[in-house]
């Protein structure tokens, strides 16, 4: 069974690659069944997909959307089986399947695999949640994403320094080490496997990024997680593991492997232009459109989240240049403005081809921003949360928000990163104490602090204690700041 199989080529339109190397290729493989966990194409990859048979059982959450039914159909699929959350299903004589979905804004899910009696608990990226946890009990083995660098955020905010980006990802990176952790304890895992997290960006101009990107390694979560009931489970691609003797099977590995210079020197020689443009949109087909555009950003007045909308001012940037850029205001709706605003709330710096393959396929943001292929700016420096909310929902189409973010007080719709910019540390290990790992999140940016405790399931009473002792902290900095201006 393949759980999310991106084997073959590049993902986010070429954006990133595997690293270390796959040993195969998806050809080299005849799945049983596969498990597709999301629609983000490091987990749903086209070009891997089309090597397998058809007929292929192909296990999948019942999304309201129905788009990843509708892709798979159209990749010729023939049994995709759509499952509702919490179901367990009889795959086979020896094999039960269960998926978990962590209510969020966002369409994921988790897969509880029992092999007779033998419980796999894969949450890919999905983080950890108190309530799924009450539900599955003890697990045998956790497997989870390991490492920062699913998003383009802090990387690609043109706001921020140099120092405050290499910060955040080092800070980044310790929170989701003791997420992982905790993970373990939660689950009383007596395995932790490290996944999903072997890749780099691909692209010779994104090595920027790569220089101030600070990744974990399967090393790190072996020095973490150093505990005698807890066995890390630390394979590389071409690794592998029989549980029955509880052997690892390593192959060869460089002793460089994850220097900087090294992998620099690794995508380098590794990026090829034609297999890059094979995943990227052609500038050709995907020819700049405004018209079509400035429609697109219309039609976001007909999504019902739009009553929830910060209001702001956005100019857009097609190619990183003023030549076809536009503006609008949210103002009790979108508003196509006539005239550039050259200094507006939010600045979007986008590809022209990849806006228009996510204005004619109503693509996710997600493939542009975790791609890094976008920059931004914010002016001021205020999150608009609910703004990127109002991006995703034609392709999402999740519940709302719960209302619109007041700076007075934190309350269940302030955005995250105002929480942990304007707490620092201290809001970081608040969170924390309660289950939210904030700081490893790749949606950080987008999302609000009720958001997270809905993805996470934590309860009424200790959400009320956590907005007590978080404003306690900020009211407390606020009269400080006051204070010192006077």
């Amino acid at each position: 069974m393949l759980c999310d199989p991106w084997i073959d080529g590049l993902a986010f339109f070429g954006a990133w690659r595997h690293y270390p190397q796959p040993q195969i290729s998806s050809k080299d493989l005849s799945p049983n069944a596969i498990f597709i966990s999301h629609e983000h194409s490091d987990h749903f990859h086209p070009q891997t997909l089309s090597n397998f048979a058809k007929d292929t059982p192909i296990y999948i959450p019942q999304f309201v959307n129905q788009r990843l039914e509708k892709r798979l159909d159209l990749l010729g699929f023939t049994n995709i089986i759509s499952l509702p959350f919490g179901q367990s299903v009889q795959i086979n004589k020896d094999i039960q399947i269960t998926l978990y979905e962590p209510i969020s804004l966002w369409n994921d899910s988790q897969i509880l695999i029992d092999i007779a009696g033998f419980k796999i608990l894969n949450i890919n990226d999905a983080g950890i949640n108190h309530s799924i946890a009450s539900k599955v009990g003890s697990i045998d083995c956790v497997c989870a994403a390991f490492s920062p660098g699913a998003s383009g955020y802090p990387a690609t905010f043109t706001h921020l320094s140099l120092d405050e980006k290499i910060c955040f990802y080092q800070k980044s990176r310790v929170s989701l080490l003791d997420m992982l952790l905790e993970a373990c304890k939660m689950y009383n895992a007596r395995y932790f496997l490290p996944f999903a997290s072997h890749f780099v960006l691909n692209h010779p101009k994104h090595l920027k990024y790569m220089k101030m990107l600070r990744k974990n390694t399967i090393f790190d979560c072996v020095e973490k997680i150093e505990n005698p009931d807890i066995k890390v489970i630390d394979l590389l691609p071409g690794d592998s593991w029989d549980v029955g003797s509880d052997e690892i099977i390593k192959i060869p590995r460089t002793q460089d492997l994850y220097t900087q210079e090294h992998i620099e020197e690794y995508i380098q020689n590794q990026f090829r232009q034609d297999e890059f443009l094979s995943f990227y949109p052609n500038k050709h087909k995907y020819r700049f459109d405004r018209k079509k555009c400035l429609q697109y950003f219309e039609n976001l007045n007909f999504v019902p989240e739009i009553s929830l909308c910060e209001n702001l001012s956005v100019s857009v940037y097609p190619d990183f240049e003023n030549t076809n850029a536009f503006s609008f205001v949210v103002d009790n709706g979108v508003k196509i403005l006539d005239s550039l605003i050259e200094n507006p709330n939010l600045s979007i710096k986008i590809p022209s081809e990849i806006l228009m393959y996510i204005v004619v396929h109503n693509e996710s943001w997600d493939e542009a921003t975790i791609g890094y292929w976008c920059e931004f700016s914010r002016n001021p420096d205020v999150y608009h949360a609910e703004f990127w909310r109002l991006l995703q929902a034609p392709f999402y189409l999740k519940h709302s928000s719960i209302g619109k973010y007041e700076s007075t007080l934190i309350t269940p719709s302030t955005p995250l990163c105002f929480i942990l910019e304007n707490l620092g540390e201290v809001g970081s290990k608040i969170l924390a104490r309660y289950g939210l790992y904030c700081l490893s999140c790749s949606k950080l940016p987008m999302e609000s602090l009720q958001n997270a405790i809905q993805a996470h399931g934590i309860s009424t009473v200790r959400s009320q204690r956590l907005l007590k002792e978080l404003n306690i902290h900020f009211i407390s900095k606020s009269l400080e700041t006051k204070s010192l201006m006077h």
